[in-house]
């Protein structure tokens, strides 16, 4: 059988002399004797006196292995340092200076020298640095920050030969360097040599701390977007992938979601969605902007590095509002071990928050969801296109969903999503193409898959359930589905309860407390989700102006709408809702611009019967459905040739044609109140031949309301007669303000 390899994690020092070539060409024996006495007085002493050993010198280059990132990063600035003294009265082009590259990587024993991946990184680094420099790997910053008083400045990702992914760069400075420069020779007292010292600790100290709080870890408190939360606020930075190897990428996204799920099931913390955190993933963002952007006080960030058998994952901890680093550590482990790293890492970030878990959390976050990686990858290829909340990419997230239940039958949050998908194409009807298949068999399947979730017990679930009451209030509850807005809100209350910082669970309240007729209360709920979610879908801004619909605040339901439309032109779904609050507001222009946006220009005829058959993704149910017509009015309202005005339809009223007559009562119906010009001409239409001509009188005085007032004499009078007479007493109620 085959030896393994010795590898091992190490801090790698890589230095090479600057224009040695140059050097030994001016003095061959004088250049040799001085790197003689370097290694044997400077090099040598400083490395064992870090715990370091030198595994390889080539001349002109030393190959430094330490056990510490922080030893190398003391080390070197050691090394650079006796050297600045050294050469403080040799002529600058004799000097010898070093350059000097760190990195933290694995490396393989050969003998005494060390190969790999770690320490070619911190040879390119070296060739980055300056004569004199040092240049560190993301890895040296991450292990040293909080504990050198130092600062990493970032240069960026640097593509360096034979290193396939770009690698990021920083330069170590410290503001004591100056200081630490002194004549050779002095006779000063030892007295004075230990107080130079000592202020020499102190003037690094005071850099160090005053570089801490320009850079790398401090937020703006001033900058954030959001006030800070009353609880403890976090968010999550998706993991870096610290291999090439992009296959992993779905593992390593797995990971920051199922982190960003368990944290947001404590609920002592205030947790910023994944939806919001991978938004900033492969942005140029560091860890003070990422929180500033979130207004949230804690992150957390790191990355993943997978091999064939195994992971090594860093993680840290940032109180970004202090710039302090709370916690830091390095996980291995072998690959089927990784779920319950996360568990291990969710628990210590509550720890070290020293927020309180109940039972219900504890037992949450320790019961895993599925303990197979190729199920949990499948879900995560699902999850992205899910995700995108559109057409397209929800019918192709169904076969990856599929996959996941099948490799894990008892997969819970798979089955939620996997019937959710086959749900969408009942609740947005105009998803028409869908599978190139009928809406029956997406809700057949959605039932068949729906009934796997009935032993289930995840927040999802219950979001689903709340979903079904409010979309499907008609199904038999004999099958597993509770019916109407109260069972909605039951639902919903115990997904908040078991995952109180997810969004959806907040806006599916939010929207069962709306439909309900308590729209204040939804929308704070709609809110709380947008806090929860600052990149939120584009559908948390329909239940928002649906909220403020039903609040009778439709100067507020427009601008909700069309703010949200500015900042995602490309949301298809809020563009019926606006233009029937704009038509409503009495803006027809902007309304008529908004139903040409959102059908693209089609033939007058096409549009009217689109606008006809829509079907409002937000629907009220019980005593809220007047919303519903009102809705739909307004829409038929934004629908109509810029040339059909009051006037106009005042005019066919006048003329014989009882269905020119009936049209344009119909018509008017839709103005409301501002139709009260033509309530002679309805009022002269209640003693049509025509029943359904004196129906539709009746149904535009009603809408007109109280502006329409002299036609209650005439409206009495009609109330018994025939099928126009049931209009004209709901006419009346309605002018009398009776009824909505």
């Amino acid at each position: 059988m085959e030896s393994r390899p010795n590898r091992r994690l190490a801090a790698i020092l890589a230095a090479d002399i600057a224009g040695y070539s140059r050097l030994i060409g001016l003095d061959e024996e004088g250049t040799i004797d001085k790197l003689r006495l370097i290694r044997a007085e400077v090099i040598e002493p400083l490395v064992s006196g870090h715990s370091g050993r030198i595994a390889n010198t080539a001349g002109d280059s030393f190959l430094i292995e330490f056990h510490s990132a922080v030893d190398a990063v003391r080390a070197a600035i050691e090394i650079q340092s006796e050297l600045s003294k050294r050469n403080s009265d040799i002529e600058p082009d004799r000097a010898i200076v070093f350059r000097i590259g760190l990195n933290v990587g694995d490396v393989v024993s050969n003998a005494n020298d060390i190969l790999g991946d770690g320490v070619n990184v911190a040879a390119r680094l070296e060739a980055l640095a300056e004569p004199g420099g040092i240049i560190a790997s993301q890895s040296i910053v991450e292990y040293a920050r909080n504990k050198v008083p130092f600062s990493f400045a970032s240069i960026g990702p640097q593509s360096v030969k034979n290193i396939a992914e770009p690698v990021e760069a920083f330069r170590i400075e410290t503001d004591a360097a100056p200081f630490l420069s002194k004549p050779k020779a002095t006779n000063a007292p030892r007295f004075l040599k230990l107080a130079a010292v000592m202020a020499v600790l102190i003037l690094m100290g005071y850099f160090g701390a005053m570089t801490w709080k320009k850079g790398q870890l401090r937020a703006s408190e001033a900058q954030l977007a959001y006030p800070l939360p009353d609880l403890p606020s976090i968010a999550v930075l998706p993991l870096t992938n610290f291999t090439s190897d992009p296959s992993n990428k779905m593992l390593i996204d797995g990971v920051s979601e199922d982190l960003i799920t368990d944290l947001s099931r404590i609920s002592g913390l205030f947790v910023i969605a994944g939806n919001t955190s991978f938004a900033f993933q492969d942005r140029d963002i560091d860890v003070p902007g990422f929180a500033e952007k979130l207004g949230v006080r804690y992150v957390v960030d790191g990355s993943l590095r997978r091999t064939d058998e195994g992971f090594r994952v860093n993680i840290r901890l940032t109180d970004t509002v202090n710039g302090r680093l709370i916690w830091a550590e390095r996980f291995d482990g072998e690959i089927d071990e990784i779920f319950d790293l996360q568990n291990n890492i969710v628990l210590a970030i509550a720890q070290e928050l020293d927020v309180p878990l109940d039972s219900q959390s504890r037992i949450a976050i320790e019961n895993v969801e599925t303990e197979t990686i190729e199920a949990r990858e499948a879900f995560q290829r699902g999850w992205e296109l899910y995700s995108r909340f559109n057409e397209r990419d929800n019918l192709a997230a169904i076969p990856h969903f599929e996959r996941a239940v099948e490799l894990d039958p008892d997969y819970g949050r798979a089955w939620a999503t996997l019937a959710l998908a086959h749900l969408r194409p009942h609740i947005f009807h105009h998803w028409t193409g869908f599978a190139g298949a009928d809406e029956q068999m997406h809700i057949g399947l959605f039932y068949e898959y729906f009934r796997e979730l009935t032993e289930q017990d995840t927040s999802l679930i219950h979001v689903v359930r709340a979903i079904v009451s409010l979309n499907l209030p008609d199904w038999d509850s004999a099958q597993g589905v509770s019916r109407g807005t109260d069972e909605a809100r039951q639902e919903a209350a115990k997904a908040i309860a078991l995952q109180p910082s997810d969004p959806e669970a907040h806006l599916t309240m939010g929207w069962a407390l709306i439909a309900s007729g308590e729209p204040e209360e939804g929308l704070a709920f709609v809110q709380a989700a947008k806090r929860l979610d600052p990149a939120y879908p584009s559908h948390y801004a329909l239940f928002e102006g649906a909220a403020l619909f039903a609040m009778d605040d439709l100067n507020g339901a427009e601008v909700a709408i069309l703010h949200e439309l500015d900042r995602n032109p490309q949301a298809i779904e809020l563009m019926p809702f606006a233009a029937s609050v704009l038509a409503l507001n009495g803006d027809r222009g902007s309304a008529r611009a908004m139903i040409d946006r959102w059908q693209k220009g089609k033939h007058e005829r096409v549009l009217n019967e689109v606008v006809r058959e829509y079907f409002f993704i937000v629907r009220w149910i019980g005593a809220q459905q007047y919303l519903n017509n009102r809705l739909k009015k307004g829409l038929r309202l934004a629908a109509l040739a810029p040339s059909t005005t009051i006037a106009s339809l005042k005019a066919d009223l006048s003329r014989g044609d009882a269905k020119e007559q009936r049209e344009a009562a119909q018509t008017l119906a839709l103005f409301g109140a501002n139709a009260a010009p033509a309530v002679p001409e309805l009022i002269k239409l209640l003693d049509s031949p025509s029943v359904f001509v004196r129906k539709e009188a009746a149904i535009a005085l009603g809408e007109i309301g109280e502006s329409a007032s002299s036609a209650l004499p005439a409206l009495e009078a009609s109330v018994d007669k025939s099928l126009s007479g049931s209009f004209a007493a709901r006419a009346i109620e309605q002018i009398r303000g009776y009824s909505q």
